[in-house]
């Protein structure tokens, strides 16, 4: 496991910072159970690690150790519920959020799918949940296309690897590959010894690259990120659900006619909501602590374990202009992913690593503080069919790891979904907000005179 995805799974200890991220999908039929479960076997012999439970060290620091589950069983991750009442999408938003909140098995590979039976006018869902540790957002959209199929009938031919061997893994094993690892890191710090040394030839050029470093940290590490807002400060271990769609044509003629890019729109959206939340609750605010995961993941990345950056916005929710409110997002945006340290978590993980759970979730202060965390996934662009049920929707939700609002942004063929995890106890009017949501979403999305408008699905 990677120093991050360690830092993650350490971070359960603490109730608040579970990593459960989710998806949720609705079908158009029911799905095939049989081919259902087959997909599930295929797709977890594409992608391994869906088959690999965590073994933690002997001393429980260290980075812990993915190993093939040997009592891997399919009819335990992949299950059949059904919706209560009448079927409506409020009944499954419901039953979602506390499958959502359950926490997930650690003697098991930490993920669990459910086909959902019952919804109104003939259709299905299907729920995935897996602990950020297997995944980041975009890898957990490679995972799942391993389920999805451009076509309603089966496709022959397809390529069938081999289950991946089970091997054994004592405490010894754990321990001797912890080694190994920090052995094996000693060429690279060695490396940026000799880098460092090599800068004083020019101390002036190697003062300001410091002085700049230093300065980057705090900023990254959100010391000096604006206050979170009193009205969003209660915490609890509650989460609820939002979704949201709207046509991507519409998000794209508003990122063209402000000149900022698609993300900057979908930010300017969302604070846009936040803004209008307070002034409806009567507590205005100037800006909120905004925080936005920055890919670092590349072509050749394994599908697994999580490749991301993060990056601090002053959120402006105290711009009532949508074009002036978009554009100085953009250029926060810009600032935040030119910072000499934003990959600095990535950086000290290896150190992280070695903190006991405990002590390390005392670092949650760095995501507790934020109000807004906003993610914006590629989804996948074409129509696409799960064991012959046609895709409609697929609406992604992140964690909560100690933030008020968690919001995720998936394309999924040329709709937007989107959806919002936020903390019961921080969001107390949940109605109002998301209607204050589709509002100051759709002022920005005015922008582009499309005819294309957000609308709540829930």
């Amino acid at each position: 496991m990677s120093p991050v995805d360690t830092v993650m799974w350490r971070g359960d200890s603490d109730r608040r910072l579970r990593s459960t991220i989710c998806v949720l999908e609705v079908y158009d039929t029911e799905p095939d159970w049989n081919r259902l479960i087959a997909a599930h076997d295929w797709g977890s012999r594409m992608a391994p690690r869906f088959r690999q439970r965590v073994v933690e060290s002997p001393l429980r620091t260290g980075t812990p150790s993915w190993q093939v589950d040997p009592d891997f069983d399919l009819h335990y991750h992949v299950r059949r519920v059904r919706v209560a009442g009448d079927g409506s999408m409020r009944e499954v938003f419901t039953l979602c959020e506390q499958l959502a909140m359950t926490p997930l098995d650690p003697a098991r590979p930490p993920w669990e799918g459910y086909l959902i039976d019952g919804l109104a006018n003939g259709k299905t869902a299907y729920f995935l949940k897996a602990h950020h540790a297997l995944t980041d957002g975009m890898g957990a959209i490679l995972v799942l296309a391993q389920l999805h199929s451009k076509s309603r009938d089966p496709i022959p031919g397809k390529p069938q690897p081999p289950a991946p061997p089970v091997k054994d893994l004592s405490a010894l094993g754990v321990l001797t590959r912890q080694v190994e690892e920090e052995i094996a890191r000693i060429p690279r710090l060695a490396g940026m010894a000799f880098d460092g040394v090599k800068a004083l030839t020019d101390p002036k050029k190697a003062l300001s690259r410091v002085l700049r470093y230093g300065r980057s940290v705090p900023r990254v590490a959100g010391m000096i990120s604006p206050p979170g807002s009193p009205l969003l400060a209660g915490r609890s271990v509650s989460w609820r659900f939002s979704a949201f769609e709207v046509p991507f044509d519409a998000i794209r003629a508003a990122s063209k006619a402000s000149g900022a890019s698609v993300n900057d729109v979908y930010l300017g959206g969302l604070i846009g909501g936040f803004r209008l939340y307070h002034e409806r609750m009567g507590q205005p605010v100037e800006a909120i602590p905004v925080a936005i995961p920055i890919s670092v993941r590349q072509p050749d990345d394994p599908e697994g374990g999580n490749r991301i950056a993060v990056g601090r916005l002053s959120g402006p929710t105290g711009i009532r202009d949508p074009f002036e409110r978009v554009l100085t997002i953009r250029e926060q945006v810009r600032a935040a992913r030119s910072e000499p340290a934003v990959d600095i978590f990535n950086t000290i993980g290896p150190v992280l690593a070695w903190i006991p759970g405990p002590v390390l979730t005392q670092f949650s202060a760095t995501t507790s503080q934020n109000d807004l965390q906003a993610s914006n996934v590629p989804g996948i662009p074409w129509e696409t069919f799960v064991a012959g049920a046609k895709v409609e929707r697929m609406y992604p939700f992140g964690p909560l790891p100690g933030c008020a609002v968690m919001a995720t942004m998936i394309t999924h063929n040329e709709t937007a979904c989107l959806g919002l995890n936020f903390d019961a106890a921080a969001i107390t009017e949940s109605e109002l907000f998301a209607d204050c949501i589709v509002d100051g979403f759709n002022e920005v999305l005015e922008l582009g005179e499309s005819a294309g408008r957000l609308e709540r699905v829930i």
